[in-house]
This record gives structure tokens, sequence and C-alpha cells, in this order.
């Protein structure tokens, strides 16, 4: 077997010792990346916050009975934080309390459900649409919620483990885009285990892949998965102290060693990693310390540590479960020592003299998730830029077809990185830069105590940036077209047309000639940092998009 699928019978010694030759390169190769030293010295810009969230009985500080045992937390398209816990204990078998909590952004109850509906919750996803998906290991199946606790479906049997379509001990779930499930499955070294198991949307099954090993695709516990925003698989190969990354047709892509030994794996809109380890520094992964290390999906690269509080204890320790929220702040749920850690960027809230809204020190200072923590204004402006220039590039020469579709390319990668071409700018991308403005502007005018100020030029950015990312939308499709052009003559007419959109983005355009720039289509990124300024200055705050 190579990667789940038999080997194609080869004919001739010569090709049968060129194929054992290139299988024993291949795993030295695999042997190798486990020779990675220990990431321990990252720094760590966020701040423990603990308590954080209500419970639905008191909680009293040192009272360890009544603390919930957290497996997950993750952010719902509404903004809500939901939670996952194992009922006050390390298991939910025979007791009453509700395993599922959906609380406001400040931590305020809103919701708790589940009571006697699980066994050992283990996995917890919040798809696109808001429903809510929980991964019961010991009660061998995953189910389904809408965001007000309705149950919708369920997949497998409680209580009976099996070969699909039944499940044997799922451990965690995640839901793509097109709503088909992904189910990691294998946790106590069960035989027939240790797989990765696709459903479709309606729960049907699909396909599974791996067993249990150590070589690529095979599996030694499967502890989390979570996806990325080119679609691919993260799978927390736990028991082999690595991350194996996976298309959803299971082909085998890559495998990294740098962030521990994975038991949660969380990967944001942009594509920033989360992993936690709570396992490392004992005999499972010598000299690794116990956190939650932060880097990027795209390179593997590790930029922080968040370190366990205990992270050189020998036992099972620290966050099993991680999520992020929008605001960048992350959320380590914890088993063992029952508790929910909120860890909040230590730069955000600072940078707003007067105790200024959090969202808006996002938009105009410093954002957690941005290149060197710019704020998400500049990080778009840049972005900007870089794309007019790039069309401009393409535009310089037409007569030099393979620069017209480089620099299409370029353009496709500085208005959507997700699109999958790369190249020059910040990684950021217009587009998600832009959503993630107005998200932030409009969370921080829906608080308590906005000032009209603050509610107008929100709206008026807000009808600006509808169309800014109409435009880049545009540019887009015109981008993928000039990359993927087969000749001058179907390249050049694209060319000034993308010119002309990223000009739009950057400048505005006054389409309709009346010499002013309407908020809705003609207004571009000048006139939205415009607006943000005047925004700045009415809140008597400093007048900069850093």
């Amino acid at each position: 077997m190579l990667n789940g699928k038999p080997a194609v019978r080869v004919v001739g010694l010569l090709a049968v010792v060129l194929w054992l030759t290139i299988a024993g390169l291949a795993e030295a190769q695999h042997q190798d990346q486990t020779r990675v030293a220990p990431t321990n010295d990252l720094p760590n810009p966020y701040v423990r916050v603990h308590p954080w969230g209500e419970l639905p009985n008191p909680y009293e500080p040192g009272a360890y009975d009544a603390r919930a045992s957290f497996i997950g937390a993750d952010e719902g398209p509404d903004g809500n934080i939901y939670l996952l816990s194992r009922c006050l204990q390390n298991s939910c078998t025979g007791r009453s309390e509700s395993a599922l909590l959906k609380l406001d952004p400040d931590g305020q109850l809103l919701l708790s459900w589940g009571s006697g509906m699980f066994d050992f919750p283990h996995g917890l996803d919040l798809d696109d649409e808001g429903n809510v998906w929980v991964a019961d290991q010991r009660g061998h199946r995953v189910v389904k919620f809408d965001a007000d606790g309705n149950l919708l479906l369920t997949i497998g049997d409680r209580g009976t483990a099996g070969d699909p379509p039944r499940l044997n001990e799922p451990t965690d779930v995640v839901v793509a885009a097109t709503g088909e499930v992904f189910i990691t499955e294998g946790h106590s070294f069960v035989a027939g285990a240790n797989r990765v198991t696709k459903y479709a949307a309606d729960g049907s099954f699909l396909m599974s892949w791996g067993q249990t090993g150590s070589a690529p695709g095979e599996f030694n516990v499967p502890h989390t998965i979570a996806l990325d925003s080119q679609g691919r698989l993260f799978v927390g190969d736990r028991g082999n102290n690595r991350i194996q990354i996976f298309d959803q047709q299971g082909t085998f892509l890559d495998v990294w060693y740098q962030f521990g030994r994975p038991s949660g794996i969380a990967i944001g809109a942009d594509d920033r990693i989360y992993v936690a380890d709570s396992e490392s520094f004992g005999t499972d992964n010598p000299g690794w310390k116990k956190g939650i290390r932060v880097g990027s999906a795209q390179d593997g690269s590790v930029e922080y540590l968040i370190e366990d509080l205990e992270p050189y204890a020998i036992e099972h320790s620290g966050a099993e479960g991680v999520g992020v929220d929008l605001a960048g702040n992350v959320y380590g749920a914890v088993v063992r020592r029952r508790m929910l850690e909120r860890h909040e960027p230590n730069g955000t809230a600072s940078a707003l003299p007067g105790g200024g809204s959090l969202h808006l020190g996002h938009v105009a200072y410093v954002f957690p998730g941005a290149p060197d923590g710019m704020g998400l204004a500049a990080t778009a402006s840049a972005e900007v830029g870089a794309a007019v220039l790039h069309a401009n590039f393409a535009a310089g020469d037409l007569s030099d077809f393979a620069a017209m579709r480089r620099h299409g390319a370029h353009v496709l990668h500085l208005l959507d990185p997700a699109d999958g071409a790369s190249g020059p700018g910040l990684g950021f991308g217009v587009i998600p830069a832009v959503e993630a403005l107005v998200e932030h502007l409009e969370r921080a005018a829906a608080e308590s105590g906005a000032s009209d100020n603050l509610e107008t030029h929100t709206g008026h950015v807000t009808q600006i940036a509808d169309g800014m990312l109409t435009h880049a939308r545009e540019a887009v499709d015109i981008a993928s077209q000039l990359r993927d052009a087969v000749s001058i003559r179907r390249a050049a007419p694209l060319v000034g047309r993308l010119q002309a959109l990223t000009y739009q983005i950057a400048e505005g355009f006054d389409e309709d000639r009346d010499g002013r720039l309407s908020f809705d289509g003609e207004a571009g990124m000048q006139q939205l940092e415009a607006h943000l300024y005047l925004l700045l200055e009415g809140e008597s705050l400093p007048r900069e998009l850093r």
C-alpha cells in the first residue's frame, strides 16, 4: 500500500529496483522530518483572561467541582462563542448538565443545551450556516444542531461502533463550504479506526482513508481536523506528533512536525493556524513545551507560543480544544483543570487612547491577524496599491504575453489569496481585508454607547466597501481569465479592463460624470480612508491608519 492506495504491479527488475529506491528515499525523508527542534522559545503577544464566560451554574474561584470540563470552543457566523464541555466532569454519561453553551462576545450566557445527549463529547465545529456539529467519541456518533439547539441530523448509532457508514470513536468533525462532512475516528487505539471519513451533507457515507501506522496517510489517534481557505484538510495526528495535510479526496499533501503534539487545531479566515498541544514534554514528545502554537497555515511557519500554565508537566495538561474569533481572541478549552481560557492580543486595547472600541482599534491601528500587526485599513490600502501596480505592469507591454499572464496572477493573489494564486504583497488580500474591516467597524458601531459619529461614518464606509468588493470580485474573474489565457489575442482585452477595475477600487470612478463620487459603486479606497479619518477625528482618536 502506498498512501492508502494499492501500488501498481511493476514488471521488470529495473523498474522494481527503481520503485524501491524511490520508496526508500520517501520514507527516509519522512523520518528526517521528525527531527525538528522544539519550537519553544517564541514570543507570546497575548494576555490570559480567566475566568471568562458565564456558566449555567454559579462559578466560584477555587470551586473545582463547579467548573465545566471544556473540550471545544468556536465562533459562529453570528459572532457568538460556542463551547463544548463534558458536563462538569470528564464524561457526560449519566449526568444532567448541558454539554453545549452559547455565549455572546462579552461572555454572557445566551443558551445551554444537550443534557443527556452525549457520552464523551470530543470535537466541535460551526459550519458556514451557523449549525453546530459535535463529535461524541464514546457515543460513536456525530450530531448536528441549529444555533438554537434544535437537533437536525445524526451520523452513526449511539453506543455502537463500526465500520462506515457507522463511526468508531469519532474525535472531531469539520464541515466544508460544500456541506460535505469530514470526521476523524480512533482514540483508544481500537482496531479498525484511525481514519478520516467523508459524508455528504445529508449524512450519507462517501469515502474514508487511513489506517493505523506512521507512514504518510496513516494515523495514530487522529485527534482533530480543520480546513484552511484553500479547502485543505489539516489532521492532528496526535500519536505521531504531527499534522498531516490532505485534499478533500484524501490525497496526502504534506506533513508538519513543528507545531508539537496536536490535540486541537483551529484555522482562521486569514489562514492563521492555532494548534493546542496538551501532551508534550513527557515521554510522548520530550523537550516540547505544552501550549498553543500560532503560525501560518500557508507556509507552516510558527510565530508564537501561548505557554500552558504547566508547560513542563509530565501528565496531560493545558488546552485540548482551541478556537479563535474575528477579534483575534484565542480560546483554550482545558479538560484536566476544568477551565476556559481566553487569550486576548496584548497590543490592541492599548492602541486606543481613552478606552476606545477594540473593534475600531482593529480597523485603524492593530489587527492581530494582519502582517506585522497592521490595522485592517492599512492592510487593505497596501494590497490595493500593489494590485494597481501589477495591473499597470500587465498593461506595460502588450507584446509580452508571459508578463501579462504573470502580473495577472499577481493581481489575483493581491485581491484574494484564497484563490490559489501566489505573488507579491502582504498575503492578506484586498477582499478579506475589506470584508474584515466592515465586520469590525459594524461591531464597533453596535456596541453600547456608540456615538452618532461612529454610526454615521460606519454607514458611509460600509456603502463604499460594498462597491469596492463588487469591483474586486469582478477583477478576480478578469485576473483569473488573464492568468489562464492561451493567446495574446485573448489576453490583451482583459488587461485594459483589469487596469480600469484596480484604479476604480483604489481611487473611485465618476461613472455618471456629475463631478462627485457617490457611495454606491463610485467611491474607492481613497474615499473610504477619508471617512475613516473623519470618524477617528470625531472620536478624538489619533487621525492615522497604521
